[in-house]
C-alpha cells in the first residue's frame, strides 16, 4: 500500500458525537475522533496535544466495522481549515436582451435587444471551455449560422437561435449527452417575459452531465461563453455572460468523487491489498432541508409568490441569503435557483409547477461542510535507513445543518445554523489544533 502522500476522507451523517472517553469498540455514531488510547475525545473540546499527542478519525460503517485514519500527530500539522457548504452554480449566458442579475455582489441592470435584418445571415459561436477533462484536448465550438426571415422580428430571430441550440449536438433535445439549454426571453410579462415584450433575447445555461466518476475522479461542469459575429446580421447585438460556473463546496459530486478516488490508498485501484476491501460509500446525495426561512432571524426572505409556468420567483423581503445553484423547497416542491435576478427576485431552472400566493413558505437544502487537515510526517522509503517527508491529508465531510434548522443563513455556529456533528468536530479540533506548533486560527465557516 502507498504510505506516501496519502489522502483520506471521512463522512458524517450529522449526529452528535459519542461521549468523552467512549472506547472505540463501543462507538455508536458514524463519526468519531479518538486518541492513541482508542477512546473518544471530548465533544465539548478541551483535549490538547499534551493529553492526546496523536488523534485518529474514525467512521463506523453500516456493518459495524470501523474505518480508521492514519495517525494525525499534533507536531506534524501543516494546515487546518473548514469551509461552509456552497452550491455549485451553472454557467448562464445571453444573446440580445438579458434580464439583469446580482452575481457575487455585483448588480447588472436589464438591457439589450437583437438587431433585426431581413433575409440576412446571422453567425453565433458558443465556446465550451472545459478542455482536457470534459470535451477534448482543445476547447470545442458550437457554430450556428442561419438566415433570418424575409420579414424578420426580434422574436423570430430569437426563436431560431433557441431552436438551433436545443436541437444541436450540444442541446437539450437530442438523446445522449446534453450540455446546454436555451429559452427565448423578453422584457414583458408572463412566461419568460414574452407577453407584450419590446426587447427579446436568448438565455442559455449549462446542464447536468455524466460524471464518469470511475474514470476521471474529478467533478465535471459545463463552462461556456457565447459570441455573436458583429459582421453578420447581429450587428450591434450584444452577448453577455450572466454568471460563470462555480463548482461550489461540499457538493455530492465532489464528496463522492473524493471518496471513490481515495479508495486507491486502501489498495482498491491498483490491487495492492488482498483481499480487496469491500467498498462502503458514505457520501449521500440527500439534502438536509432547513426550516422555513421566510421569517428566519438572519436574512429572512419573506414569503414567495409566482405563477405556474413562470420561472421568476418573487420574495417579499430579500434574496440576501439565497445563492445561485441553491436547491430550495417551496410548499413541498423542489426547485433550483439558476441565478439571482434582483434584491427580491430570482430565476429558477424549471418553471414553477404551481402558482404560489403571499403565504407560500420557502426552505433551503444543504449538503456538506468540509474540514481539511494536512500533515507532513517522516516515513520510510526504499533503500537502507532511508526516510522522507510524506505529505498527507484528511478531509471530513459533515452535514452543514440539522433538519429543520431555523436560521441557516446565520454563521454564529449554533444549533440554528450548524449540525450537531459539525459543532462537535469544531469544538474538538479547534481546541486540539490551538495547542499544536502551527496553532492555526479557528475557522469561521463563512462561505
Amino acid at each position: 500500500m502507498n504510505t506516501i502522500n496519502v489522502n483520506e476522507i471521512f463522512i458524517g451523517n450529522g449526529s452528535a458525537l459519542d461521549a468523552n472517553n467512549t472506547n472505540i469498540a463501543a462507538l455508536t455514531k458514524q463519526t468519531a475522533i479518538v486518541g492513541a488510547d482508542m477512546t473518544a475525545l471530548n465533544p465539548a473540546g478541551g483535549d490538547t496535544i499534551t493529553t492526546q499527542p496523536v488523534i485518529y478519525l474514525v467512521n463506523k460503517l453500516a456493518d459495524s466495522t470501523l474505518k480508521r485514519s492514519f495517525p494525525l500527530k499534533g507536531t506534524s500539522v501543516t494546515s487546518y481549515k473548514a469551509e461552509h457548504y456552497a452550491p455549485a452554480r451553472r454557467c448562464v449566458a445571453t444573446v440580445g436582451y438579458q434580464r439583469g442579475s446580482v452575481v457575487d455582489g455585483v448588480t447588472t441592470a436589464a438591457s439589450g435587444s437583437i438587431e433585426v435584418n431581413n433575409d440576412t445571415l446571422y453567425n453565433l459561436s458558443i465556446r465550451f471551455k472545459w478542455d482536457k477533462q470534459f470535451f477534448s484536448e482543445r476547447p470545442e465550438m458550437l457554430r450556428i449560422s442561419f438566415t433570418s426571415a424575409a420579414a424578420a422580428t426580434q422574436l423570430s430571430i430569437a426563436t431560431q437561435i433557441t431552436s438551433l441550440i436545443n436541437n444541436s449536438a450540444y442541446g437539450s433535445q437530442p438523446s445522449g449527452i446534453k450540455v446546454i439549454k436555451a429559452v427565448t426571453i423578453g422584457n414583458g410579462t408572463g412566461i419568460y417575459g414574452l407577453t407584450g415584450a419590446s426587447a427579446y433575447g436568448v438565455e442559455m445555461w449549462g446542464l447536468d452531465v455524466n460524471q464518469f466518476q470511475n474514470t476521471t475522479y474529478a467533478p465535471l461542469y459545463v463552462y461556456f461563453s457565447a459570441q455573436v459575429d458583429d459582421a453578420s446580421g447581429f450587428g450591434t447585438t450584444t452577448s453577455s455572460l450572466v454568471q460563470t460556473m462555480d463548482p461550489g463546496i461540499g457538493t455530492y459530486n465532489q464528496i463522492y468523487t473524493r471518496e471513490n478516488y481515495n479508495y486507491q490508498f486502501e489498495g482498491v485501484l491498483n490491487r495492492t491489498k488482498w483481499p480487496i476491501p469491500t467498498l462502503a460509500y458514505l457520501s449521500s446525495s440527500t439534502f438536509v432541508t432547513s426550516g422555513n426561512v421566510s421569517a428566519a432571524a438572519t436574512s429572512p426572505t419573506g414569503n414567495v409568490t409566482t405563477v405556474v409556468d413562470e420561472d421568476v420567483v418573487t420574495v417579499a423581503t430579500a434574496t440576501t441569503g439565497l445563492r445561485p445553484g441553491e436547491i430550495i423547497d417551496i410548499n413541498g416542491i423542489q426547485y433550483e435557483i439558476k441565478y439571482i435576478l434582483s434584491a427580491t427576485k430570482f430565476v429558477i431552472t424549471t418553471p414553477a409547477t404551481a402558482s404560489y400566493g403571499a403565504a407560500a413558505n420557502i426552505k433551503v437544502k444543504y449538503l456538506y461542510n468540509v474540514f481539511t487537515i494536512t500533515v507532513s510526517d517522516v516515513t520510510t522509503g526504499a533503500g537502507a535507513n532511508m526516510g522522507m517527508f510524506a505529505n498527507k491529508g484528511i478531509m471530513i465531510a459533515t452535514p452543514s445543518i440539522d433538519a429543520a434548522a431555523a436560521d441557516p443563513f446565520d454563521r454564529t455556529l449554533d444549533s440554528a445554523d450548524t449540525s450537531a456533528e459539525c459543532l462537535d468536530l469544531l469544538d474538538i479540533l479547534n481546541a486540539w489544533m490551538a495547542t499544536t506548533p502551527l496553532a492555526p486560527a479557528a475557522p469561521t465557516l463563512v462561505p
